[in-house]
């Protein structure tokens, strides 16, 4: 009856548990990650968790590295939370989604990951180089430019105030307009790097945590805010809001103890009523 009420009250079910946990744990070379964070909310195979990410070793990062858009990184875990209609009337009916993904990812040489405001300028730096690119290629590369191309090829000169705010309107819509500038973010004493990915006219965002690991390497945590139905977006976006704050409020790296217990680094399991059965994306 209780979960009745609250469903009714806040326009929805799903969403993160926190009375629900799981504390895991995961060694990044000298460094231990541990974050307490709600069981998933999504039927989905889970795949084996490793524990051990010896990320400065060269060749093990480029092994195990993925690529997606404008980022080259290594994953290290993935939480999923929908959010959905109190009653569902027809198949894939969700209001939304939340994602909750921790990867590791390289700066370039003379990129100090450790400088906030170095590493804050990479981010920035690296998402326009990408989608201005000059010459467009694979995964989006260069997408900016093939957009200003074919409005050139239609229209010709694009100099004009009225196709300048038209080829603006064309990139916001189909392109990667330009990202707010990464500000410094504080949790548990500890200053991250906070920088978005979000489209004017989209409901959706991204929001990305960076933390410097040494001088070449940086932890992301990276929190997706998928919209599918915008017209009950606000029935979750202020829960999804306050579980983004408190993850990041139960994250921790600390310095490693090379003999610690196995038992402690075993991450901790749970279980509970599944209330979806999309499958969990990272």
């Amino acid at each position: 009856m209780k979960k009745l009420i609250k469903a009714l009250w806040q326009g929805f079910v799903g969403g993160a548990d926190f009375t629900q946990l799981v504390t895991e744990r995961f060694v990044l070379e000298d460094k231990l990650l541990k974050v307490a964070i709600p069981i998933s909310n999504v039927v989905a195979r889970k795949p084996t968790k490793e524990v051990n990410y010896p990320y400065k070793n060269n060749h093990w990062f480029h092994t195990n590295q993925e690529t997606h858009t404008h980022e080259t990184y290594v994953h290290i875990y993935t939480r999923v939370w929908m959010y959905l209609p109190i009653i569902g009337i027809f198949p894939s009916s969700e209001y939304g989604m939340l994602g909750c993904v921790f990867r590791i990812k390289k700066t370039p040489e003379g990129v100090n990951a450790l400088d906030n405001l170095a590493l804050g300028q990479w981010l920035n730096q690296e998402y326009d180089e990408y989608y201005n690119h000059p010459e467009p290629g694979d995964k989006s590369k260069g997408r900016n430019t093939a957009l200003i191309a074919e409005m050139q090829q239609r229209h010709g000169d694009l100099t004009t105030s009225h196709m300048a705010s038209q080829l603006q309107a064309y990139i916001n819509g189909s392109g990667y307009p330009e990202i707010p500038a990464p500000t410094t973010v504080s949790f548990n004493n500890i200053q991250w790097v906070f920088y978005q990915l979000v489209k004017p006219n989209s409901r959706s965002r991204t929001d990305m945590y960076c933390l410097g690991l040494d001088e070449g390497h940086y932890l992301v945590v990276r929190f997706s805010h998928r919209v599918d139905r915008s017209d009950k977006h606000k029935k979750w976006r202020k829960a999804a809001n306050q579980t983004q704050q408190r993850v990041m409020e139960m994250v921790s790296l600390t310095d490693y103890v090379a003999d610690e217990p196995q038992s402690r680094l075993s991450n901790d399991t749970s279980s509970a009523l599944q209330t979806s059965s999309r499958q969990e994306t990272a």
